[in-house]
């Protein structure tokens, strides 16, 4: 795989794959979560504990961190944003980070092929080798800085490079994709822009709301990001964008990922196919052009292998984070799209992203174009 070509991707985390190899298969990990409940745990207390026995297979055990390398060398991705969850309280007794960027730390100290990716450079030096980048994001920074805009600096730090504004409902900074009021980017939401702008990050509006999204592009100095959403006018959801937004987009020479969650992208569908993740991508290519797409599948916990154990608790989870209880209630929200069902899947959206689009534009739309798009951000 040497000296191959960027193939990026926003994922949000570890593909489950990965997490369900450290227990050697998905019903030992099912039965796993079956004995912790059994002993008295929460499945919020499951689920974080499933994560940090990852964590801890590969730390120690080099065969594991071999076959999880062979999932991304399966997938043919080799440049991913991921989001520690930077707004959730809890911290690392051993660290003193948030748990899960010290997860993260954790799996780049162990292997010496996972690479936490700062910049355009590193990120274009890993995709000429066999390796693996992780550029990290958080996707609520109203909730992580709780504040204070020196929190953000301490976020650059530990090496998140994407920030997203707002999640789904409303922070300090501005408005979420699905909060019922329609407040725009705020006072306080401009000097986190600024501040983002200033350290040389990539603001990210992708579950902002309407207001916020077009106040956001045209306040923030530099282009900004839309790294997974939808096109509303191909299937109208909240975590989609209007025309008026990628138009603004397009005017300030910005960034937009398509996502491949079948909920988002084909709402009221059953059985959907990636041909609707084209039709999507395809209509962000006409209005932000060739050279402005990309791919942000968000693939997570659209995997088919999420565990069985764990799927109400994650319903009720993302109903709490502001998704829409009935929406979730009656999808499946870990069945894939189509003939994409696990992470190593991925080849297939190439395979038909080649046979869709012109030659001269795939290599762009599978990475280089946010590697320019990142060069121009910073």
């Amino acid at each position: 795989m040497a000296d191959q070509q960027p193939v990026f991707d926003y994922t949000s985390s570890a593909p489950w794959e990965q997490v369900i190899r450290s227990y050697g298969g998905s019903e030992q990990i099912n039965e796993a979560i079956r004995e912790m409940v059994a002993s008295g745990k929460r499945k919020d207390e499951c689920w974080e504990a499933i994560w940090d026995h990852e964590v801890r297979a590969f730390e120690s055990d080099k065969g594991f961190r071999d076959e999880v390398r062979g999932i991304y060398e399966a997938a043919g991705v080799n440049l991913l944003s991921v989001t520690p969850w930077t707004h959730e309280s809890h911290v690392s007794e051993r660290t003193g980070q948030r748990r899960d960027l010290s997860r993260w730390q954790a799996r780049f100290d162990a292997a010496d092929w996972l690479h936490k990716v700062t910049s355009p450079e590193e990120a274009r030096q890993v995709a000429r080798s066999d390796d693996v980048g992780i550029v990290l994001n958080t996707q609520n920074v109203g909730a992580a800085i709780d504040g204070s805009l020196d929190r953000i600096d301490v976020l650059y730090n530990e090496g998140v490079r994407i920030f997203q504004l707002t999640y789904n409902y409303q922070n300090m900074l501005g408005t979420g994709c699905n909060d019922p009021s329609e407040g725009g980017l705020s006072t306080f939401g401009r000097a986190a822009v600024d501040r983002v702008n200033e350290l040389g990050g990539v603001v990210d509006v992708s579950h902002c709301g309407k207001r916020t999204t077009l106040d956001t592009i045209e306040y923030s100095d530099e282009p900004v990001a839309v790294t997974h959403a939808t096109c509303q006018s191909v299937s109208h959801h909240y975590r989609g964008k209007s025309d008026a937004e990628l138009e603004a987009l397009a005017d300030a020479d910005g960034y937009v990922g398509i996502v491949t969650l079948p909920w988002f992208i084909a709402p009221g569908e059953t059985q959907p196919t990636l041909d609707i993740f084209f039709e999507h991508l395809d209509y962000a290519r006409s209005i932000i052009g060739a050279d402005n797409v990309g791919i942000g599948t968000d693939f997570y916990p659209a995997d088919a292998k999420f565990p069985s154990e764990l799927l109400e608790y994650y319903k009720q989870h993302i109903v709490e984070l502001g998704f829409d209880r009935e929406k979730v209630e009656q999808r499946n929200i870990a069945a894939g799209i189509g003939d994409f069902k696990t992470y190593t899947d991925w080849p297939v959206i190439r395979a038909e992203l080649g046979e869709r689009f012109p030659s001269a534009q795939v290599e762009g739309i599978l990475g280089e174009n946010f590697l320019r798009f990142w060069e121009r951000a910073v």
